[in-house]
Formats: structure tokens, sequence, C-alpha cells
């Protein structure tokens, strides 16, 4: 199996690390599991991309890091929807007590790890991953990009990296729709509704309430 560019992984491990930064933001009140949580799933998701890349792109080893990417990104976005529930129930419940600066960085690290944990979860799935598509042997299309539908307005070979999938994660979580490319696949409609419906919530609920305590 021809082993996938190198960037690809290495804008996916920027990614893993900003999500272990901003998991830090969270207050030890709205934290749901292990403090050491982030940095273990950092870590199975990390480890085996260096393994697979010291072992110039076995199989075995792609799919052991896939598996574990898929998981921790999994338990990820179980825990953050988790983090923004454990929020909204102590603003129902005990609003006037609760720090409005405290729950406005709350808000942004749950905003915050919506976006990037949804962006690993797209360049993940994305006509068959990221290796698949390096190597040209796309699956069925997921998310429609421009620049598939326009080749002569992108360089030859193009598809997309994790900055296309950053751009795809950022604008959902912003417009609680995708704006550039538009999901195709049902699974990647159902992806596009939770993480949406998650930053809706962040937004309109817990962002919204923290101004209004301010006021």
């Amino acid at each position: 199996m021809k082993q996938a560019p190198a960037s690809s992984r290495i804008g996916a491990a920027l990614l893993i690390l900003a999500i272990v930064a901003i998991e830090r933001l969270l207050p030890d009140r709205y934290r749901l599991g292990a403090a050491w949580a982030p940095e273990a799933g950092a870590a199975v998701m990390i480890v085996p991309m260096i393994v697979a890349w010291l072992a110039k792109g076995a199989p075995f080893w792609r799919t052991v890091e896939r598996v574990c990417m898929f998981a921790a990104t999994g338990a990820a976005l179980v825990l953050n929807t988790a983090n923004l529930l454990v929020v909204v129930y102590n603003l129902v419940t005990n609003s006037k007590t609760m720090d409005p600066t405290t729950l406005f960085v709350t808000s942004i690290a749950i905003w915050g790890g919506n976006m990037f944990v949804f962006t690993l979860i797209y360049w993940l799935i994305d006509r068959g991953g990221p290796d698949a598509r390096a190597r040209g042997d796309d699956g069925y299309v997921d998310f429609d990009f421009p620049g598939l539908d326009n080749p002569d307005k992108v360089p030859p070979g193009w598809h997309p990296g994790i900055v296309d999938y950053l751009f795809l994660g950022f604008t959902t979580s912003t417009a609680f729709s995708p704006t550039e490319a538009m999901p195709l696949s049902a699974r990647a409609k159902i992806l596009v509704m939770i993480q949406s419906s998650v930053s809706l919530v962040t937004i309109a609920v817990v962002a919204a309430r923290t101004i209004n305590i301010l006021q």
C-alpha cells in the first residue's frame, strides 16, 4: 500500500494537539472523565501514526492507526458533548452562582473542541480516508468539494487536505451548515447535523447566557 504524504499526518497531529490544548481550558467542574484523558487520547492517535510512518506505511499499521483514531475521536466527541450537557444543566439549575468569565471560556473550549474533533472525523471518513485520497483510490464521495467538480481550477491530482476539512469544520460550527463542501452521503449528513446542533447549543445557550449574566 502506498504511504500517504507525511503532510496529511502532520496536519492531523497538530489538530490533535490543539484539541488537547483547548480541553485544558475547561474547568474541572465542567469536565467529565479523568484529568489525563485528553493526553491519553492524543497518545492513542499519535503513537500509531509514528509507528505506521516508521513501518513505511505498512498496511497492518495503517489499519491500527485508523482504528485507534476512530476510537479516540469518537470518545472525544462523546466527552465533549457530555461536557456541554453538564454546562447546560448547571445553567438551568444554578446559573446565579456561576462565574461568567469561567463560563465564557468553557463555551469557547467546547465550541473549539467540537470543531476540531469533527474536522478529524471528516478527514478520516471522506472517500475512504487520507490514504485512499492520496492514492487516487477514491471511494464514494462524502463531501463534494468545488475542486472536485472544477479540476481546471485546482492543481493536477488535487484532493482535499486537512486545511480543507478544517475549513469545513469551522464553517459548519459558525454557520450551522457547510458553506463550501456539501455533504452527499447519509453518514456525512448525520455528522454535520450533530456538529451543527452541538455548536448551536453552545452559542445560543451557553455563550448567550454568559453574556446575559455579565449584563
